[in-house]
């Protein structure tokens, strides 16, 4: 194998490290990633939910100066498309459960029954977990109970908007952090 005898320049130390900062805080979310871009990437030529989430993540998300980043939870992206969003109105952490109260906006025929998804991430521990509970735009709560392991744990919250049959997404959104 032919080593490569140019150093490395300082922008590629640069793109490394954040791409290394990027992968590092999505990689346990990536079947997220997959669910919440698969509708984005079939629309471009050779792009992968991964990539699409990397890419913003890199772009806008990474903050600070080299060698000093560091990701902004709420600029992270784990899904986007075309359906309309929520508006957050009430997070709140009370013992074993988080709940997010939401209005789902007008309801019509296309959107009545798009599905709410709650994800909570711990960074630390790389552990994402999502509400499997289905609920729909004009339930206006959804709720996540939380494993003992994580009751304690700070908690960076996401909401994803998707149509009933699961395949189209609206850009996620950053819920805060419990």
């Amino acid at each position: 194998m032919k080593r490569n005898s140019q150093k490395t320049s300082v922008g590629q130390l640069i793109m490394q490290r954040k791409f290394c900062l990027a992968n590092e805080f999505l990689s346990p979310l990536a079947k997220i990633i997959q669910e919440g871009f698969a509708h984005r990437a079939k629309q471009g030529k050779r792009l992968t939910p991964r990539n699409l989430a990397l890419g913003h993540a890199i772009k806008y998300a990474i903050k600070g100066e080299f060698p000093n980043f560091h990701i902004d939870p709420a600029l992270v992206l784990l899904s986007d498309g075309p359906i309309r969003e929520i508006t957050i109105l009430k997070v709140r952490r009370m013992g074993s459960s988080v709940s997010v109260n939401f209005d789902g906006g007008a309801l019509t025929k296309m959107n009545h029954d798009d599905e709410i998804q709650l994800i909570a991430y711990h960074l630390e521990d790389r552990v994402a977990i999502r509400s499997h509970r289905t609920v729909n735009r004009s339930m206006k709560l959804i709720s996540l109970s939380l494993p003992d392991y994580l009751l304690d744990a700070q908690l960076y919250l996401y909401i994803l908007v998707c149509d009933r049959d699961g395949v189209c997404y609206a850009r996620s959104q950053y819920a805060g952090v419990v």
